[in-house]
This record gives structure tokens, sequence and C-alpha cells, in this order.
């Protein structure tokens, strides 16, 4: 056992409980502006059990986060003081009440200490403790995120009139400090110059009084204004981040595509906090549809788990469920999708069987509010999302179907893979001729937006879903590919969220140049306005500070968001061509497809280690520190072995 002592909780709380801290944070205008959806709570009272045959006699001493007490064998004690237990069997029980924060438990001790081998229990209602993050000295404070810190200076300040601009060279986040401010300030943030300027309808300001040194609330910034008569004596930023280290990289013969690839890193460092946020100046909101992307990156950047299982946690929450995640119906289906993804990149069947009995309330839910037809339908509250596109949402949608059988095949294998019976209500095969049966229209080419209003809209969204989850056969997708994907006709996507989804499916479908040619117009479009992140959005037709605007207000857009990362994965999936080909990577492959490239060289993370693939007018050499790996090039399939150099001409 780890003698190392952890603070621990009841499993899922410590998610649930920033989760709750984040989602007060966002600012809009002046305003406190908290999300819309239904939140979870921690539970407010825990018992921390352990039951351990000891040799000799030791002592604990057991702090808590809260109020409580220890028993040893029946007998209480105060927390903080020294506790004798004796050789032999000991019964170890924490009772933690906190009304306000996070009920946790630490417990000091030479053989006898927290960790995961302690269980929780909350009534009759018995689970697994958390211990990640771990904190690790009874001082620690649960109930504080471990950001890291770093000081990042202005790089330059213009005097304005009114106040004065600071500039620190890129889209960042963090704490501004101000020192020897003489006069009252506003002080107005922008992701652009423009918005910076505009003391009126930037997203984010803050009224500040004379002092000798101030630290504001962390926020998302490029630019700063202050609008004061007097400058202040100094202005630095703490920036906040985590220290995640990129395995993924990629450079080819256009320098431009290595330099997007790193905005599209830094933009997705930027969004990997407590959980993946969707963007990290106006909402700062843990949304699943962006979180599902993010999950797909994060395996091709920095392979990181613990960020993953964090935000899988926090958007479960707790049933009984009242409404979809976010309140989006294709959110709740993307969440169980991403669990399974999960579980097949990993390996990692402890975290389906903590979260299992979660993810199938949510999917009673969800089978719960099905049409007559076994159709999702929009019911009182629901958002039908999709995407921000003009979509026939009249009755129920084809994409929302298809998530639907792609969901119920992934609750299935869930089920198996925590040792459940498999209750899914939904026969997948049924759900897929009636899928057919009432929104595949051969005549025109794929798949039609919804039935209900007999307009048969076709769009690329469902069409796009049922290319990646392998609903349609090979013909049907080539007739998909020629008709929808690759007609000018059809309305193109303009948002990086569901152009992510369409460059995989059009890449897996031997389309890369297609998706080549999309990164170096749309994400180097906006490299060359100046983005030092990834925006929510982008019109090339547009000029200015147009670019700015989104929901009918001047600053909306967000320039920073995270949906916006994806090059990084069709980089390094669909032109290094690095996927695993059984589940938790045991076997993988490697599939050079260059596409317009004339060389590159891309690092990917494979579970437990990297593969770095090179190249060249010369042929390929791949270098892999794992096992299970296949070369296939030019025809032919060669054996990676670990640790050696594999060149083929």
């Amino acid at each position: 056992m780890d003698k190392k002592a952890k603070w621990m909780w009841y499993y899922g709380d410590y998610e649930i409980f920033h989760s709750l801290l984040l989602h007060e944070r966002r600012e809009e205008l002046g305003l406190e502006y908290p999300c819309f959806w239904n939140q979870s709570h921690v539970y407010p009272s825990v018992y921390f059990n352990k039951r351990c045959e000891l040799v000799k006699e030791t002592m604990i001493t057991v702090y808590v986060n809260g109020v409580g007490y220890a028993s040893v064998n029946g007998q209480k004690y105060p927390a903080g003081v020294p506790i004798k237990c004796a050789a032999g069997a000991n019964e170890i029980e924490i009772r933690v009440s906190n009304a306000r924060g996070l009920p946790a438990a630490f417990v000091e001790g030479e053989t006898v200490v927290s960790d995961s081998s302690w269980s929780a229990r909350v009534g009759e209602e018995r689970g697994a403790v958390g211990c990640d993050p771990e904190y690790t000295s009874k001082d620690d404070n649960v109930e504080v995120f471990p950001f890291s810190y770093r000081k990042f200076e202005y790089v330059s300040v213009e005097e304005m009139g009114i106040g004065y601009l600071y500039d620190f060279g890129r889209e960042s986040f963090g704490h501004v400090v101000i020192k020897d401010l003489k006069t009252a300030a506003c002080v107005s943030y922008g992701e652009s110059r423009e918005e910076a300027m505009d003391t009126q309808n930037a997203i984010l300001r803050e009224a500040v009084k004379p002092c000798e040194e101030i630290k504001l609330r962390q926020r998302a910034f490029r630019y700063i204004f202050v609008k004061t008569s007097k400058k202040p004596g100094d202005i630095y930023m703490e920036y906040e981040y985590l220290p995640l280290v990129n395995v993924g990289a990629f450079a080819c013969n256009d320098p431009e595509v290595e330099k997007i690839y790193d905005l599209c890193a830094y933009t997705f460092h930027l969004n990997s906090r407590e959980f993946y946020l969707d963007g990290i100046k106006r909402d700062r909101w843990v949304w699943s549809g962006d979180a599902y992307q993010s999950f797909m990156v994060n395996r091709y950047l920095y392979a990181d788990r613990s960020i993953t299982k964090r935000t899988i946690n926090a958007l479960l929450g707790k049933p009984p469920y009242v409404q979809h995640i976010n309140t989006i119906n294709d959110y709740s289906f993307y969440l169980m999708i991403a669990a399974y993804d999960y579980w097949y990149d990993t390996l990692d069947s402890k975290f389906i069987k903590l979260i299992y009995d979660r993810l199938y309330g949510l999917y009673e839910f969800c089978v719960s509010r099905l049409d007559e037809n076994g159709f999702v339908c929009k019911v009182g509250g629901d958002w039908v999302f999709v995407d921000w596109a003009d979509l026939d949402k009249q009755g129920p949608m084809c994409a929302e179907q298809i998530l639907l059988w792609h969901a119920t095949k992934c609750m299935k294998k869930l089920a198996e893979i925590a040792e459940k019976k498999c209750s899914c209500a939904i026969d997948t095969d049924e759900l897929k001729e009636k899928i057919f049966r009432y929104y595949y229209k051969e005549e025109l080419g794929g798949f039609i937006d919804g039935y209900q209003s007999g307009k048969n809209m076709i769009n690329r969204h469902q069409n796009v879903l049922a290319l990646l989850y392998d609903l349609t056969d090979k013909s049907q997708s080539e007739l998909i590919m020629n008709k929808i994907l690759k007609n000018p006709d059809v309305p193109p996507i303009t948002t990086p969220y569901f152009e992510f989804f369409e460059l995989m499916a059009m890449c897996k479908h031997g389309n890369v140049e297609y998706a080549q040619d999309m990164i170096t117009s749309y994400w180097g479009g906006m490299k060359a306005l100046g983005a030092t992140s990834i925006w929510e959005q982008f019109d090339p037709t547009q000029i200015g500070t147009e670019h700015y605007t989104m929901y009918g207000k001047p600053y909306d857009r967000s320039l920073c968001h995270a949906w916006g990362s994806g090059p990084i994965l069709i980089l390094g999936k669909y032109v290094a061509g690095v996927q695993a080909t059984s589940a938790g990577g045991k076997t993988y492959e490697v599939r050079p497809n260059p596409g317009i490239y004339r060389e590159f060289t891309a690092t990917v993370p494979l579970e437990g280690g990297r593969v770095t693939v090179k190249y060249g007018e010369h042929g390929v050499t791949v270098f892999s520190t794992r096992d299970g790996g296949r070369l296939i090039f030019a025809g032919n399939e060669y054996v990676i072995e670990k640790n050696k150099t594999l060149s083929v001409k």
C-alpha cells in the first residue's frame, strides 16, 4: 500500500465542488452570470471507513475539512489529536460534515494513512473515495484547485488620453496585478484592442479604487485598458495554468502549418484547466459537446487522463437527472460516447465502474423522453443544438437519432466493462432501420435534417455523423461524400466546432487533402489576421471588428475557443496516420498520408509511450517506444518494434 497520506473525499464530489465554483465565476458586462442548467451538489456529510489488521500498535492523527470526529473500534476522538490503534483488527471511521464546502479527511500515521484504499458512505450508500488530484499535506486546502503560476510582463503600453492601454502580446489568462494606483480607475479587458478600449461594451471590466496594490480576479485577455488620469506605478499578470507537457508535435515543408499547429496547442492549453472549458473569456463553462472534442484532441497532444476524468465527472453530476447535460439533447449522448472512447484509449475499467451507475441513470433519463417512434425529440426546456446553423429543427432531427444509436451501442459496451447486466432499452438494429426509413433520401444523396416539416432539407451535419459512426455502408458513404460533403451547393459549416467533425469524416474516407487545404485557409486565415489563439468562429468574408461580433453583441465572439484546436488530431491521426487498432492501443497502426505535403515530421502520444513519424522523398521512418505497431506504407505492412528505428524507402 502507498504510505503517502492524501486528502480524500467522496468520489466525484471534488469535481462537483470545483465545477460549482467554476460556473459561478462567469462575468458579462459587469454582471455575475451563473450558468442556467441544473447542477448537482456535494454530499454535506460523509463517513470514511477503513478496516485494517495491524502487526503492532501504531498512532494516527485525523484532520478534517469541515467539522467531525474519528472513531476507532467504537471509541470517538476529536480531530487533530493523536489516536492509538492497537495491534490486531481495527475499525476506523471518520465523520465529516461541511455545509459550505467539500467534506474531506486526512490521516497521518506510520502504517495507516488516508488514500484510495478507504471507502466512503452517505447514509446506506457506499462508494469509493477520491484522491486525485493529490493533496499530500495536512495544510493543503482541497477547496483551492492546484494551479501553477508565472509572472508575465506587458510588452507595450500606450497613453490614450483618457487612460493607458497595455498589450501583453498574446491571449492569456490570469490575475492582473496593479501597483500604486493613485486615482480610481475602470479596468477593461480585451481579447482585441478594440474591446479593451470600449469600456461600455467590453465583456470583462471592473472598477478599482486607489490602492498600493491589488490583484484582480483571474480573467482572459490580451489587452488591458486602465481608464484613469494618472498612470499606475506598475501592472503585470500572474499567468494561471496547468503544467501539461506537449507530447504531440507536427512540422512539414510548409512552415505555416507548424505555426498553426502550435497556435492550436496554445489555445488548447489555455482551455485545459480544472476541466476542459469551451472558451476562457465569455463562458468559462464546461460544455459536453466542446469537451467531447477536447477529449479527442487531448489524445493527440498530451494524453492526460486526469483532466479527462475530472471533466466527465463534473459533467455527469449525480442522479436523479431532470434535464439533459447543459440542457442540450446531443450533449447527453456525447458524454456517454466520450466515456466509452476514454476506456477504449486507456483500458481504465476502474473509472468506468466508478461512474457507470450515473452514466446509466443519464441514459435512462434520455430514453424516458423519446417520442412514440422511439426518436429523440424536444421536450420542455430541451435545447436541440447540433450546431450554429440554419437547420430544420421542426420535430425529431436525424442528427439526434444517430447520436442515440451510437450512444446506445457505447452504453452496451460500457455495461460489459462495468460488469453490469445490460438493460439498454433500445434495439440498435431497429433504430438504425427507422433512421433510414424516415431520414435517408437516396435521390438527395443522404440524410435529411428532419421529416416532420416536409422540407427535406439536406445539410452536412447528420451526414457527417453517419460517416463518423459507421451508420452507412460503403456505397452509401460514397454517395454522401460525393453529393453532400463535396458539393459546394450544400451550405458550408461555419464553426470550427462542427468543421472538426466534417474534417474527420473527410479524412476517414480518403480526402485528407481537403482537410489540409482547410487548415491552411480556415485556421491560417485567423492567423493571418493576427490571431494569437483560435477563435470560436471565423467568416473570411467579414472585415475589421465584424470578426469580434456574435450573438448580436460587438465582442461576444470568443477569440480563444477549445473547439478550434482540431488540426492537432487531424494532422496526428490522418496525416501521420497514427491510431489505435485495439482497446488500450495494444495494437496500433501508422498509415502515413502526406496529401499535399512533400515531407513532414510528427510525434503522437500512444498509451504508455509515443511514436515519431518522418516522411520525405526518400520514404518514411518510424520510431516508437511501444511494441504492437505496424507501418502500412506503399501497399506493404511492416512490424514496428519498440525502441528500434524502422525505415522504408
